[in-house]
This record gives structure tokens, sequence and C-alpha cells, in this order.
């Protein structure tokens, strides 16, 4: 049956433009690039998928008849961002054409039958635990800069590990990261109720995953989360998004972290830190973005130099007691890391030249970040 619906331009928009992630990727099947519009009694459920993740969307609205069909997300989200109504008219009409309309402007758009639209996965209702949203954004904030891209070697650095741990009758959920060249981890202590959280052996969410998990934490307070063999399924009063979890082994993190000296510690003012990092990143090679770091006594000297440019050089007092250091490092990773820990001041640990750097602060007890030196 042809469907008609009058929606508010504000729901509308904000669905659709959640959508866009999805759905633009550029893909085999040309259907995968429409959103699907089921359209029941009182709401329109919106949903798109590129197979790897889906996302449906339940969104109030005014219907005259019900029906289904599907059509392009970046020509409907651009219609919603355009139109200066606060209510949108959809009729279909014959061979799957809809007309929209919003106020004096009237559209012709071309639909898709629901026939080739994939299914949308089945999930485990029974296998779903409440969830806050803020202890899943906190974990995501700390660890998404450093998963690795998709050129990477390793594949299953691409994806964020996520890990339940009880250490002392307290019950932890973690996200670890990594790209080869640094390690970043953050422990959020949680409610023993997500002690019925079933995690696989090894739990990887994919980049794209994590990116749409925390736009999904932006617009609720709460969420079901499940996780099962080939998905995590999050669901809130009005939305459902499924991941599909990548296979694979992440490397061993807790041999690394075992195996760093963690007593010849630099403390130092985070801010100073961050801006020095900043002007001595102006003068680095593009690539590899190489400082130098030298640290004796009190003293931190931070150097660049560039073949086209010159050079820059800038130091500042730290808290340190331990024997002379210089490595090379990529100023892009402290910056990073230093974006997105809490507290005044960090702990950096460093027992050799050629040795990692592993930084924390106590103002962020379950942070911590690795960073592996660079040979200059």
């Amino acid at each position: 049956m042809a469907f008609q619906f009058n929606i508010g331009r504000e729901d509308l928009l904000k669905a659709i433009s959640t959508q866009q992630n999805i759905t633009s990727k550029k893909g085999t099947l040309a259907i995968l690039s429409n959103v699907l519009l089921e359209v029941g009694h009182d709401q329109v459920i919106f949903t798109g998928t590129d197979l790897e993740i889906g996302l449906k969307q339940m969104v109030p609205a005014e219907v005259i008849t019900p029906g289904s069909l599907t059509l392009p997300s970046k020509k409907l989200f651009e219609v919603a961002r355009e139109s200066g109504s606060s209510v949108i008219s959809f009729k279909e009409e014959e061979k799957n054409w809809v007309e929209i309309t919003a106020g004096p402007s009237v559209y012709r758009l071309a639909g898709m039958m629901v026939d080739e639209f994939p299914q949308f996965p089945e999930y485990d209702e029974e296998a779903m635990v409440p969830m806050e949203s803020e202890i899943i954004s906190g974990l995501v904030d700390k660890t998404i800069f450093s998963i690795a891209q998709d050129k990477e070697n390793m594949f299953s650095l691409t994806a964020a590990l996520l890990e339940k741990v009880k250490e002392e009758d307290k019950l932890f959920l973690k996200m670890i990261s990594s790209d080869g060249h640094r390690l970043t981890i953050m422990s959020r202590e949680v409610d023993e109720k997500l002690d019925k959280l079933e995690l696989n052996p090894v739990t990887l969410i994919p980049r794209r995953g994590v990116q749409e998990i925390r736009k999904f934490c932006d617009n609720t307070d709460g969420f079901e989360l499940g996780i099962e063999k080939e998905q995590a399924v999050l669901k809130s009063t009005d939305s459902l998004l499924i991941i599909r979890i990548m296979e694979g082994e992440f490397p061993d993190y807790q041999a690394i972290l075992d195996s760093l000296a963690k007593d010849n510690i630099i403390s130092i003012d985070r801010i100073r830190f961050l801006e020095s990092l900043k002007r001595i990143n102006l003068f680095t090679e593009d690539l590899f973005h190489a400082i130098k770091m030298e640290i004796s006594g009190d003293n931190m000297v931070l150097t660049s130099q560039n073949a086209d440019y010159g050079s820059a050089k800038d130091e500042f007092s730290v808290e340190y007691s331990g024997a002379d250091l210089s490595l090379g490092f990529n100023c892009r990773y402290f910056m990073d890391t230093l974006q997105v820990v809490e507290g005044e001041t960090v702990q950096a640990s460093i027992s050799s030249d050629e040795s990692p750097c592993l930084i924390t602060s106590e103002d962020d007890p379950g942070f911590l970040s690795v960073i592996m030196p660079m040979k200059l």
C-alpha cells in the first residue's frame, strides 16, 4: 500500500543525519545508499545498513496511510536540511516515486522496492543489560584516537578491545586500543549488575562501530547493551544499533605493561607540556612528526627540525630526579594523549633512552597510555 504521512522537520533531520555515516559508504549494492522507511500507525521506522553496521530509529509521525519503501538517504537528508518548513509531508505515488512537500517546495524523489533491502539482524533480547551512556562514552573518548587506521598491517588493531575485569571484588569495564606505535587503556568501575554482560573471549569492535557507539551515547542517557558471538547490540527507547564485531587476536597488552619500569617518574604540567608540543610540532616533518626530548634534572628541552623550514626549540621545568634522558618520539602521539587525560599534572615513566613512555595521571586513575620511542 502507498504510504502518506507528515513528520516534523527536526525529527526527520535528526534521524536521517545519524544515518549518513552508515549509508554514505560506497558499496557494491546500490540499495545500501538508501534508507528504509517503514510507516506504521503513529511512527516511521528509519533503517540504514552497510552490512557491517545497522541502525533503526523510531520517529513519531502523523500517519495517514501506512506502507514501506526505500529512499536515497543523502537526498532525503539534503531536503530536510534545506527545508524552511517545520512539517514535511510524504506521499508515495506510482512506480516508487514519492512526492515530498515542505512549505512552498515540492520534490519528487525516486525510491526502490523494499524487497531488495537487506534483512535487519536478529538479536537476543535476553542477553541485554542496562548501561549508562556516560560510562561507554568515557571509554570511547579516552581510547578511540589510537585505534589503527585501515591500512595497518595487523588487521585486529583497526578495532578496540572491550573487556570486563574483576579486581578485588570490584567490576571494571575496559577499552583498549593500539596502532602498533602506542597503546591506550581506559578502565571504569561499573555496577555489579553488569556481571551479567557476556563478552566473547576476544571482543573486537571495529573503528567505525566505535564511532557509531559514541554518537549513539550522545542521544540517550542510558541504553541496553548486549554482546553476541558476531555482533554488538545497543538499544534505547527509540533506536537500535547493531555492529558486526571482528574476529582475530589482540596483542597481549598486559605483557607490555608488566615489562615497563614504573619507578623513573617525571612529573609534568599537562597544559604547559601540550602547549610546548603544539609549538614544536610546527617544525616537524609531516610524515613522522619526530621530536627530540631531553630531560636533565628539573629541565625538559623539546626540539624539532624540518628540512624545508628550519627548527624549533622549547624548554620548561619538570620534577625529575633520575639520570639524564635523550629520546625521540612522535609529537602527535603525546598531543593526542594529553588532550584526553584529566588532571593538571601527568606522570611520565621512562626508564632509559630506548624505553617506551608510560603516561598516567593521579586525577584520571583508569587511564594509561604507552608511547613507543623513535630512532632519530
